[in-house]
C-alpha cells in the first residue's frame, strides 16, 4: 500500500516488564483488522513475541515493528522489552518514534522500569501519552495508578478517559473529551455510545479542567 509520508506515524510502546504492551498491541492489531483473532502471552501466539525464547520466557526480549491502517494513516507500532537489560533495544526504538506510549499496569502502579524509561523519553524530547492497562485485573486500581503517575511525572498528565467499572466486569470507559460513555462487547469491535451516568458527570467534567 502506497501511503503519503505525511500520513505515516511511528509509535513506540514503553513500560516496565509485564505492563501488557504486547497484549495491548495484539488488541490494536485486531481492532484495526490487521489480524483476525487475538493471540495471548499464555497461548504463545502473539504477533510480536514470535521467537521461541520469548514464548518460553513469556516476555519481549527484542523490539518488533508492526503496522496497521487506520482511516487515511499508516501507523507503525514498535513493541519494546520492559527490562532495562535490553535498554539498547528500547533506545533505538525511541529514536525513530513520533510518539511514546507509556504503558502502566493498573494492578501494580508506577514501577521502576517506567521511571527509567521516562528519563530517556524526556532526554530525547519524545512526545508521550500514558495508557493505564489491565483494567480488567481483579486488583486493578486506576485511581491510585493515576495519582502515582501525576506525582512522579507531573501535573501535565490529564486523564481524558477513565474506566467506568474496572475489575473483572470491566467493559466501559468514560471519555471526558467527547463527554460520552463507550461500552464494549466481549467480542471487541466498535463500542456502543451511551450517555454518561449522572453519578459520573461531575467527575467527567473535572477531568480536563486545569488544576
Amino acid at each position: 500500500m502506497s501511503v503519503d509520508p505525511k500520513h505515516i506515524r511511528n509509535v513506540v510502546l514503553l513500560g516496565h516488564s509485564h505492563a501488557g504492551k504486547t497484549s495491548l498491541i495484539e488488541a490494536m492489531l485486531f481492532e484495526a483488522k490487521a489480524i483476525t483473532r487475538r493471540g495471548s502471552i499464555e497461548g504463545a501466539n502473539t504477533v510480536s513475541d514470535f521467537t521461541e525464547l520469548e514464548q518460553e520466557r513469556k516476555g519481549s526480549l527484542f523490539s518488533k515493528l508492526m503496522h496497521v491502517s487506520w482511516k487515511e494513516s499508516k501507523i507503525n507500532i514498535i513493541d519494546t522489552p520492559g527490562s532495562d537489560d535490553f535498554v539498547g533495544e528500547i533506545l533505538a526504538s525511541m529514536k525513530v518514534a513520533d510518539l511514546g506510549i507509556m504503558v502502566l499496569n493498573a494492578a501494580h502502579g508506577v514501577e521502576v522500569g517506567t521511571e527509567l524509561i521516562w528519563e530517556y523519553k524526556e532526554k530525547f524530547q519524545l512526545p508521550g501519552m500514558f495508557v493505564i492497562n489491565q483494567i480488567d485485573h481483579e486488583k486493578s486500581d486506576f485511581e491510585t495508578t493515576l495519582d502515582q503517575a501525576i506525582a512522579r511525572f507531573g501535573p501535565r498528565l490529564i486523564p481524558f478517559q477513565y474506566p467506568y467499572n474496572q475489575g473483572k466486569g470491566f467493559n466501559a470507559i468514560i471519555d471526558a473529551l467527547r463527554m460520552v460513555m463507550y461500552e464494549f462487547s466481549a467480542e471487541g469491535g466498535k463500542p456502543a455510545k451511551k450517555e454518561i451516568p449522572a453519578s459520573e458527570m461531575e467527575k467527567a467534567q473535572k477531568c480536563t479542567m486545569p488544576s
